[in-house]
């Protein structure tokens, strides 16, 4: 069974698939790590349908490690971890694979391999569902240019388009907007936002960016030091949890409607 069709419970015993009404993905007091070293420990979150969960943190935080627990491809070091198995996956752009001599279509065709097993013929609708998950990002028209012909944001949203062509209850993305210039970010997550709250799709979101958390996102996970918090938007997005989050002095700010994550300079003593 491949990995993202599969849903691991109680350190990987069993396939767990989530009722309606229940979380998409949930944690609980799970350690995630490789080679049995933990990298972050008690961890406890829900992923819930129709709405955006981000996760934040620095490089090494375990981030990456969570998701790729989520989708299979690590079992949980301990604790119970269960996961639906209708996942889409859009990965970050990988230089590699912008050089690959493969076509649009081609890329968002691999979206369609969990649903069958390798050595299967493609489905006889397999180029309608592809053109279909293109045209839904208004890139219907690029099926068969060259991936690596694409702009940075065309590529990002062929990516995303790869993740939603099997019709998934969960999409993961992985820093969607890196990057990506201000316009291209912000077109892709007014996207994302309105696949999540207008089609009930769950969103699962690794990133770096504070701000685009902080207008965004409906669930919040922080990642620092193997430990993670985890909770509304509203209740972590604030001075005091982001200031203890980040270990300095930190603002949120709504600035011409939207809100900005500062750091307070004023609180920082001159040398």
């Amino acid at each position: 069974m491949s990995p993202f069709r599969q849903a691991t419970a109680a350190a990987g015993r069993g396939e767990t698939v989530p009722a309606a009404g229940a979380p998409l993905a949930r944690l609980v007091a799970a350690a995630c790590g490789h080679a049995r070293q933990a990298v972050v420990r008690d961890v406890t979150l829900d992923v819930p349908r129709g709405a955006v969960t981000a996760f934040i943190g620095g490089n090494g935080s375990g981030k990456t490690t969570v998701l790729r627990t989520l989708l299979g491809l690590l079992a949980p070091l301990s604790g119970t971890v269960s996961c639906t198995p209708r996942t889409g996956y859009a990965p970050q752009v990988d230089l590699s694979e912008a050089g690959f001599p493969v076509t649009a279509g081609e890329v968002v065709a691999m979206g369609l391999l969990p649903t069958r097993p390798w050595w299967a013929r493609p489905a006889p609708d397999a180029r309608a569902r592809v053109t279909a998950a293109l045209e839904q990002l208004e890139l219907g028209a690029l099926i068969d240019r060259p991936f690596r012909a694409l702009s940075g944001g065309q590529r990002q949203r062929t990516l995303l388009a790869r993740g939603l062509v099997a019709g998934p209850e969960l999409l993961v993305l992985d820093e969607p907007v890196r990057g990506l210039d201000v316009a291209a970010s912000s077109a892709l997550v007014a996207l994302l936002v309105r696949l999540a709250h207008e089609s009930g799709l769950g969103v699962l979101v690794a990133t770096h960016s504070l701000d685009l958390v902080a207008n965004h996102a409906d669930q919040v996970a922080l990642f620092r030091d193997g430990r993670v918090e985890s909770g509304p938007a509203h209740a972590l997005m604030t001075d005091a949890v982001l200031s203890r989050f980040v270990g300095r002095p930190m603002l949120v700010r709504e600035v011409a409607g939207q809100r900005v994550v500062l750091a307070d300079l004023s609180a920082t003593p001159r040398t």
